[in-house]
This record gives C-alpha cells, sequence and structure tokens, in this order.
C-alpha cells in the first residue's frame, strides 16, 4: 500500500498557472498603432503609439499561461514601421509571442506622418435605423442597425489625427432615435475630432405596442370574499373585506391571501364591516369606522371603530352615533372626521364626529347638527383654510372643523346629479366624473361629462371640462396613477341603480395636461356596485369587487391593469436614507437617473368603496436634481392642509413619463 502514497498528489492538486501581462512600448519619431485580436477571456489589443509615446492602460492587456499571442504593426500613413524589440525581433509587421512568462515588446515607427486613429460606430437600444457620416468624408461611415445590432460593414473606419467627423442618426420608419452614448450625447448630431480612438454608440427606439397607448389587463384570479372595500396598506398589501366571510389580506399579484378577522367589531346587534369608512390615520394606519347592523339589516349603523396596523386589528374608540355609508377623512392636524352615515333607515347621523389619534376617542361637532349631507359623501381637506370641502353627491358645502364646527355653502357643481359618480382630488382641484341617472329611465342615462373646480383659486367655481367620456357610466372607480392621470374603470352605462347588462369593460384615462380622454384596453369582468379598485407601489391598478347587493353577480376575484407608462422603456430607480418626510424640510433622493427626472408625486394611499376613495389625493412636488446628477432634494408639501399627515407612495418619473416603483413614505408635520 506504501507504494501508492505518491497517487495522492495528481492533476488535481497540481497549481494553477497565474496569467501574464503582455507590455507594449514604443520608440522613434514615427506613428502607428499595434494590434491583437481577441484571446479567450482577454480582448483584443490596440495600442496607439506616437512619436514614442504611448497609453500604459491600452497598451497592456493580461493572457493565460501559455497564449500565443500575434502582434500587427501599422504604420500611420509618412510613417514607417522600423522593426520590433524585447520579447520580439525582426521588421516583419508581425511577431508572435507566447505567454509562458510576462513579456515586454517595444515597437519603432520612423518618419514625420500624422497618426492615425480608429472611430467604431455601435448600434443600442432595441430599434433600428442608420448611422452616416458627412458628405464628402473618407472613408465614410454607413452603418445600419437593426434591433439593437450593427449589420454588415460600414461602421468602423480609420482617420488621421484632427480629422472633424459628423454622424447623423436616422431612425426607420416606425422607430425612434433615443439618443449617443460613449464618446458622444445627446439627441443631435454627434461631432468629434479624431485625437484618439473614438467609439460612439446610437441608440434606436423599437415602435411601441398598443400598450404603451391602451394598457394592458392581467387574467382575473379569485378572491376569498368579494371586496366592497380595499385599502392599499403602507406595508404594499391591500385589505379588503365584503359582507360575507372575514377581512383578508393580500399579498400582492398571485401570492395569496391571509385572513384577518375584527374581533373588536362585538357590537350588540350583530358589528358588521361592511359599509363602514375608512381612511389612514397619520402613523400609517388605517382607521375604520360604522358599519352594518346584522340584526337590523340596510341603513342600521354601528358605533364601533378599529384599527389595522398592517397585520392585525386594535380596538378603539367608538363614536356616539351608529353610522351606515361614513366618510372618514382625515385633517390637516392627523384629526379624522366621521361624515353622515345612517343611524337607521331615514335618519342621519347629522352631527360630525371627530377622532382624536392621539387618545383614541371620538367628540362631537355640535354645530354641525342641522345640515344633512349625502351618505359616503365626496369630500376632501381643502388647501386654503384646512377646512372639508363636500363635493357631493349632494348640495357642495364646506365644513369648518374647529371648535363645535359648522357648514357653509360651497359653489354649486354645474350638473346636479353626480350620484355614485368619482371625485379625486388632484393637487388643489376636485374633479368629479360621470354618475347620474339612477332614475327616470331609460331616457336619463348616466353622465359622460365631468367637472373640476380649484379649491386654492380665489373665488373657486366648478366648470365642466371641455373633453367628455366616451362613454357615460356610474358605479364606476377613479383612480390616480403614478402619472398624475386619472384612469376610470368598470361601471354601467344604463339608467338605474346599478344595471348590470349596461356594465361597461373598456377603461378611460384622463389626462390633466391635455384635458382629454383616450380608451383604454378592455377589462374581463364586470366591475360595478361595490366595485373597488387601488393604485399599486408597482404603477400598476388593482381592479375587484362588484356585487353583494342591487341583485348584482358577486365577483369573487380580482384583475390587474398596467398602464401604458409601464411600456416607455426602463423605470427609473431611487433609494432613501429615510422614509420620514415632514412639510418643507428639503428631503434627499438618490437615483442614477436624476437628470431624466421630469415630475415627483406623492400619491396617498387609497382607502376605495361606493365608487368613492376616501384615501388618494396627488400632490406634485418640487424638485432639484444634483450638479453630479446622482440625486434630487425635493421640496414637500408645506403643510397638511395642502397633504393630510400620513403614508403616501413617493414617484419619481422620467422624460418619458415612465414611472419608478414607489415607496411609502410617511408625511407629517
Amino acid at each position: 500500500c506504501r507504494e501508492n502514497q505518491s497517487d495522492s498528489v495528481g492533476p488535481q492538486f497540481a497549481k494553477v498557472k497565474p496569467n501574464r501581462d503582455l507590455t507594449l512600448t514604443g520608440a522613434g519619431n514615427g506613428h502607428g498603432v499595434v494590434t491583437a485580436p481577441t484571446y479567450g477571456e482577454s480582448g483584443s489589443l490596440e495600442c496607439s503609439i506616437s512619436g514614442g509615446t504611448y497609453n500604459p492602460i491600452d497598451c497592456t492587456k493580461t493572457y493565460g499561461w501559455k497564449t500565443s499571442v500575434e502582434l500587427t504593426a501599422t504604420p500611420s500613413a509618412g510613417s514607417q514601421f522600423t522593426g520590433w524589440s524585447g520579447a520580439c525581433n525582426g521588421t516583419a509587421s508581425t511577431c508572435k509571442v507566447v505567454m509562458t512568462q510576462a513579456r515586454s515588446v517595444r515597437a519603432t515607427f520612423s518618419g514625420a506622418g500624422t497618426p492615425s486613429f480608429t472611430l467604431n460606430v455601435v448600434g443600442g437600444g432595441d430599434g433600428s435605423g442608420t448611422i452616416t457620416s458627412q458628405a464628402g468624408l473618407s472613408p465614410a461611415i454607413s452603418c445600419t442597425v437593426t434591433a439593437g445590432s450593427v449589420v454588415g460593414t460600414g461602421c468602423s473606419a480609420v482617420y488621421l489625427q484632427g480629422i472633424a467627423v459628423t454622424l447623423t442618426a436616422t431612425a426607420a420608419s416606425g422607430n425612434s432615435f433615443s439618443g449617443w452614448s460613449g464618446d458622444c450625447s445627446g439627441t443631435g448630431t454627434c461631432s468629434l475630432v479624431l485625437s484618439a480612438n473614438r467609439s460612439a454608440t446610437g441608440g434606436f427606439a423599437a415602435p411601441l405596442g398598443i400598450e404603451a397607448t391602451m394598457g394592458k389587463w392581467a387574467a382575473s384570479q379569485l378572491t376569498p370574499v368579494v371586496a366592497v372595500h380595499l385599502s392599499q396598506l403602507p406595508n404594499g398589501k391591500a385589505l379588503l373585506w365584503g359582507h360575507g366571510g372575514e377581512p383578508q389580506l393580500w399579498h400582492g399579484p398571485g401570492a395569496g391571501f391571509t385572513e384577518v378577522p375584527n374581533s373588536n367589531c362585538t357590537n350588540a346587534g350583530g358589528c358588521d364591516l361592511f359599509c363602514s369608512g375608512h381612511a389612514f390615520l397619520a402613523n400609517g394606519r388605517l382607521l375604520v369606522a360604522g358599519g352594518h347592523n346584522e340584526v337590523l339589516g340596510d341603513n342600521n349603523g354601528v358605533t364601533q371603530a378599529s384599527i389595522f396596523d398592517g397585520t392585525s386589528w386594535q380596538a378603539t374608540g367608538s363614536m356616539a352615533a351608529g353610522r351606515w355609508y361614513p366618510t372618514l377623512v382625515t385633517l390637516e392636524n392627523g384629526d379624522v372626521l366621521a361624515i353622515s352615515g345612517n343611524k337607521e333607515p331615514g335618519v342621519n347621523a347629522n352631527i360630525v364626529e371627530r377622532y382624536n389619534a392621539a387618545t383614541g376617542s371620538w367628540s362631537p361637532l355640535s354645530g354641525t347638527g342641522a345640515i344633512t349631507v349625502s351618505l359616503y359623501s365626496r369630500a376632501f381637506v381643502e388647501p386654503k383654510n384646512g377646512w372639508v370641502f363636500v363635493a357631493g353627491e349632494g348640495t357642495s358645502r364646506y365644513l369648518n372643523p374647529t371648535g363645535s364646527g359648522s357648514w357653509s355653502t360651497a359653489p354649486g357643481r354645474v350638473v346636479a346629479d353626480r350620484g355614485y359618480g368619482n371625485a379625486v382630488m388632484l393637487d388643489s382641484k376636485v374633479l368629479y366624473i360621470g354618475g347620474g341617472g339612477a332614475s327616470g329611465c331609460p331616457s336619463n342615462l348616466p353622465k359622460n361629462s365631468a367637472e373640476i373646480i380649484d379649491l386654492a383659486a380665489a373665488t373657486p367655481a366648478w366648470s365642466l371640462l371641455t373633453a367628455t367620456m366616451q362613454i357615460g357610466r356610474r358605479q364606476a372607480v377613479a383612480t390616480i396613477l403614478a402619472d398624475g392621470k386619472v384612469l376610470v374603470t368598470g361601471g354601467t352605462s344604463q339608467c338605474g341603480f346599478s344595471t348590470e347588462t349596461g356594465a361597461i369593460f373598456a377603461a378611460e384615462m384622463w389626462d390633466p395636461a391635455t384635458g382629454q380622454w383616450t380608451q383604454q384596453a378592455n377589462a374581463g369582468v364586470v366591475r360595478v356596485y361595490h366595485s373597488t379598485a387601488v393604485l399599486l407601489p408597482d404603477g400598476r391598478v388593482l381592479s375587484t369587487g362588484s356585487g353583494e347587493g342591487a341583485n348584482v353577480s358577486h365577483q369573487k376575484n380580482y384583475e390587474v391593469f398596467s398602464p401604458p407608462y409601464l411600456f416607455k422603456g426602463a423605470r427609473p430607480t431611487y433609494n432613501l436614507a429615510r422614509t420620514d418626510m415632514h412639510y418643507g424640510q428639503p428631503f434627499t433622493v438618490v437615483t442614477p437617473n436624476a437628470a431624466q427626472i421630469r415630475k415627483v408625486h406623492l400619491i396617498r394611499l387609497a382607502a376605495s368603496t361606493h365608487a368613492f376613495d376616501m384615501g388618494q389625493r396627488l400632490n406634485t412636488v418640487a424638485f432639484q436634481a444634483a450638479a453630479d446628477g446622482q440625486s434630487l432634494t425635493l421640496t414637500p408639501p408645506a403643510s397638511g392642509r395642502i397633504a393630510p399627515p400620513g403614508p403616501y407612495f413617493l414617484f419619481i418619473l422620467n422624460d418619458k413619463g415612465v414611472p419608478s416603483v414607489a415607496q411609502t413614505i410617511l408625511l407629517s408635520p
């Protein structure tokens, strides 16, 4: 056995031979270039020598052990190659060195000729086009780019030092030129004076697909319950519940659900979260108040309130009045108002109640009892006084929440009947969309019009948008998108409370910059009464619900819509050192895309039910890009009356309107 001991020393234990460096140097008063092709993982070598000078970085290359490297010396016009020295010798234009050790080779050029340099043109992107040099240049550049890659010859040429080359990029039909990189930049012509080897990359973009205009719906997936109520949470998940079954925590597209029963809902009379109101507190938790009395039935409210912290429910104080269909509004200081809601059939909870988040208690605003406002009023904090602007469904009003509270008149809408229409707040403006058509059938159809009011104006007034939707609808849902446009999904075009035979599958999108509506792709599921939708942190829209009332089919499923901006190129990215943002205090966003950013948006997290979202509102944020192009300095909203405290998605958008994936920030004093 001893004689076999030497077997333990075999090839597997042999030492790995290290790589070797090949170093080129120059000599003489002439000019030229020494080149070598690619060998394995070692790229090509190109060493320019001018009057004996050279760039040590360009003229040194590392090769694997025993690599046989063939060097070629090419003199510039007016110069001659006079010979090798070092590891090569002779005057032939080529020589070979075997890299069993580090090698040094000197190439000598003589003569007073002008040095020459190589210009390489490269393609980029996914589109097609041509890149050509100016007329009369010899040799000419005439380079074809197909699907982002150069095709054939004409993409490289050698020029004497000092020659000026102007490159022009021309996109193929339907394609677009997206810009230069490498030794050129911008989107115009590329001008170079050859003083060294140069490379210019011309990027082309292929024609955008129909999704870049109309968006795209994913196939529907099942839900455990009908999502009559839907809130997007700061942790990226969503909370939903209906009339039947327990509340569910949604973990994202295709990721499933976790049941999260609310054991705090214990009011006598069969408390249920169905038909409650919900809004986010300043700390990012969701306050849910009111709901459905299971024993007494519709229009009978409950006093119960509770808080969802992202994973579980917590008890908090109860209201004095039961409320069925209340609206919750987060005020500028983080308190929450509960407005309207029925105590019992025909009896409205007129007195507004105020929730103090610090104490978990409710107190009545005794001065508000003389006015009855509609159930699930479309209500928002306005920016001048911090009051609540009730846009409808009924008469528009202002609510002053200070002291015992008081109501005052507000500008009347142009269209009085917008029942089960949608309202959203975009900076200081409230947009009211569609609605109406509940009665007077068959001639009284839901409206295709929308109107807007600027609450920051000296004298606010409603005005109709010039453009209208292609289809009038009620029971739809309006969602503020990451780019500030408004997406309207679902609804019915027929007269009646919620006529399912008139269900609308095509979404429509309103652009505040142009005032125009554009039709979007068709969803695959009926979404009418009790449908909901929220914006997701990745810029998509979760659409779900419909049913559990009004003889509408129960839809226990959801669909996800990808807006057109997700089909227009790469998304910008960013990092945050902190996620707490404070009113008026500079906030830093680190992004390699700073130079391309054109908009920054804060969008409050959504709390959607009954064709209205009590959470979402858009704030456009002023910003400044750093000189090094690596960060943005944001100027957050100045106060809570402009943007109530709480959780917001932070989106940055590039020059193509493509948004980042959002992170959730908490905005506070």
